[in-house]
């Protein structure tokens, strides 16, 4: 596993400060394709397929998380799939890039999620699910092929705004928390639209939606040391780490991820 490892809200801006002129968004590939040329499945093989991935991925794995990546997309090939098949193939992809070690399966991985991501937005265009994990999925792209990561700065704004229009609660209050992480780390005006307030502001608005999610406390505590704020920054990492302690504690395969970077953060000082 990688050194740092990152939600997706807090992996988004990371390739995106390196110049560059490749398109982030190209014409994804058929599904079935992307499944690895599986035949498609029925609905009903498609129903037993999306439950073994759930299974496999919640054990936060990386063998596992890889089957239940396939297993999403098989699902997602068959005709009337839920939304759910391409929504769990793109978190599935999106933590894996996270968590890889080779280069080259990362790179695989982010392009694989953008590629899923688009269906999810073709196949329900109304579904704010499918704006968020577009958006992550297009940092995770853009950290590791840092040259898309001037054409993927509009989009992943506009879906991470679009998400937060029609569903604010989603991932945990994630639209916000993203949004925070995305003015706070991109380049400001005119290369990009950084602006440390308004990362402030989206910050705030995340931990007053839920307060009880480390990762929010994580994006407030950057957004603070990012305004100067030194004791309010390290008074959110404080609250993150705790919080992150108990969901370890109680079987979180997340928790650790915040655990870490909690102690980076106050680490740090």
């Amino acid at each position: 596993m990688i050194e740092e490892r990152r939600t997706p809200a807090a992996a988004i801006l990371l390739g995106l400060l390196a110049t560059g002129c490749a398109a982030a968004l190209r014409e994804p590939r058929p599904i079935v394709e992307l499944a690895g040329g599986a035949p498609a499945a029925d609905l009903a093989e498609a129903a037993e397929l999306l439950s073994r991935a759930e299974a496999l991925f919640a054990e936060r794995d990386l063998e596992k998380a890889g089957t239940a990546a396939g297993l999403y997309l098989r699902a997602a090939a068959a005709d009337d799939a839920p939304i759910a098949a391409l929504l769990g193939a793109v978190r599935a992809d999106v933590w894996l890039t996270d968590h890889e070690s080779d280069p080259g399966a990362r790179g695989r991985t982010a392009a694989a999620a953008v590629e899923a991501a688009q269906w999810c937005t073709r196949r329900r265009p109304a579904d704010p699910a499918c704006d968020y994990w577009l958006a992550a999925a297009l940092g995770v792209q853009a950290r590791e092929r840092p040259s898309t990561g001037l054409s993927a700065l509009p989009e992943i704004e506009r879906a991470f705004e679009k998400a937060l229009r029609n569903a604010p609660e989603i991932d945990e209050a994630g639209p916000d928390r993203a949004l925070a992480l995305l003015y706070l780390r991109a380049p400001g005006w005119p290369a990009g639209p950084g602006d440390p307030e308004v990362g402030l502001e989206h910050a705030r608005a995340a931990v007053a939606r839920r307060p009880g999610h480390p990762p929010n406390q994580l994006a407030l505590a950057e957004a603070l040391r990012a305004k100067g704020d030194a004791q309010g920054s390290r008074a959110a990492y404080g609250r993150a780490l705790a919080l992150a302690r108990e969901m370890t504690d109680r079987g979180d395969r997340d928790a650790p991820d915040w655990v870490a970077e909690a102690e980076r953060g106050l680490g740090d000082r």
